[in-house]
């Protein structure tokens, strides 16, 4: 049976409402390996190695980057740090949970924490890696206020479940 990747990453989301969906971003841009459908109000934008999209109510940020996998753990550190440094996200270690799946031919790894911020309380933070081929991992930082994960699981559903490898 295929798993949705969404429930992997929150097992007790329940799906509410639904958006209209963005064109199809494929990463990386120069040798497309994946493509991902984001919802246009979340205005996906550019980063170094993909792109990050966030709700409008700024309940919810997913950024997905490609890098190769020698060079993840610099883009963990990275990411890492600018939830904490500069979006003064506090992740609580002692919730760590990792876990493994495959959707869509694609076999993630994934870590997840709960945290909190000042200005939207308490979160899940989760950092997701998928290998894409090619010596590829394709990264997908989650920060989602406990909030918003009820109030957009339908889209993050979509945008999870568009994630597809192309070209092979």
């Amino acid at each position: 049976m295929k798993k949705n990747l969404l429930l992997a990453l929150t097992l007790t989301l329940p799906l509410l409402g639904t958006n209209l969906f963005a064109g199809t971003i494929k990463l990386p841009a120069d040798a497309p390996a994946v493509s991902i459908t984001v919802p246009d109000s979340w205005k996906p934008e550019a980063t170094d190695q993909g792109f990050a999209c966030e709700s409008e109510d700024k309940a919810a940020t997913v950024i997905f980057e490609v890098s190769s996998a020698k060079k993840i753990k610099e883009l963990i550190d990275e990411n890492v740090d600018w939830l904490v440094k500069e979006q003064k996200v506090v992740i609580n270690k002692s919730t760590e949970k990792k876990s493994d799946l495959e959707a869509a031919g694609i076999k993630w790894s994934l870590i997840t924490w709960d945290g909190k911020d000042d200005e939207y309380g308490p979160a899940t933070i989760m950092l997701g890696f998928g290998d894409i081929g090619g010596g590829k991992i394709l990264m997908i930082t989650y920060w989602v206020t406990k909030t918003g994960e009820k109030t957009h699981a339908a889209e993050l559903t979509k945008i999870f479940d568009s994630v597809a490898k192309v070209g092979k």
